[in-house]
């Protein structure tokens, strides 16, 4: 998925950066020794390269994310380029201060939005188009270990949350974001994204006793599974 869209992506900037001729920047910096918002501020110069390093960093996440949107591997593939290239149009509105991922995922939510407005609720791409490494790390159930039960938890939370539960759940333990910075995306207070999360986080925990149950249901007794705990905040 990444090198097809960083090609799409990258001949899609450079036919339109030459043409306008706003390609600009040291093509000699280090580009990888700099801060997203670093890299930001020297894409707002000009530099093609600093974006470039940019969309190598946060591409496969991006995508990731909106495989959670869309109905197919293909349809995620086209947002996350379109969102990528909004960045860049847009690029003069961020503020070096702010956070750069921040910033991006307010686009794709945004933009994901619209889409939904546009065209109404669609069925969802599979969870393994995402890759195997979709939920690698961190998640809200601390008892999870295997890369199996992770993707088991986000299938559970996909189908059981409403979008914006289920976002504010990805954002805090997939992006690690603050609360401030997923404030800042769903254009929500501070305290009612903490209220949010701690709503997403037991209805998740609901699902995932239900879950528990009919699969403890279906297996011998001996083979039942220790029960699945929350993380505090």
């Amino acid at each position: 998925m990444t090198s097809s869209l960083t090609n799409n992506l990258a001949h899609y900037l450079l036919a339109n950066c030459v043409r306008s001729g706003i390609i600009g920047g040291s093509s000699m910096a280090d580009y990888r020794t700099l801060t997203d918002e670093q890299l930001a501020g020297e894409c707002q110069a000009g530099s093609l390269s600093a974006f470039e390093e940019l969309v190598r960093r946060h591409e496969s996440r991006l995508f990731h994310f909106l495989c959670q949107k869309m109905r197919s591997r293909e349809d995620a593939q086209d947002m996350a380029q379109t969102v990528l290239i909004t960045a860049w149009q847009r690029i003069s509105q961020y503020r070096t201060k702010a956070k750069f991922a921040t910033w991006l995922y307010t686009i794709a939510r945004n933009m994901v939005i619209s889409h939904y407005r546009k065209h109404g609720r669609v069925h969802l791409c599979e969870l393994e188009c995402a890759g195997e490494k979709l939920v690698e790390t961190q998640t809200p159930a601390d008892t999870l270990v295997t890369d199996e039960e992770h993707d088991d938890l986000w299938r559970v939370a996909r189908s059981a949350l409403k979008n914006d539960s289920y976002d504010i759940l990805w954002f805090k333990y997939q992006e690690g974001l603050t609360i401030v910075e997923i404030a800042t995306i769903m254009k929500r207070s501070n305290s009612a994204v903490k209220v949010m999360l701690h709503r997403a986080r037991k209805a998740l925990g609901r699902a995932l006793l239900v879950e528990e149950t009919l699969e403890t249901a279906k297996a011998p007794v001996s083979s039942v599974a220790p029960e699945l705990i929350l993380t505090n905040c």
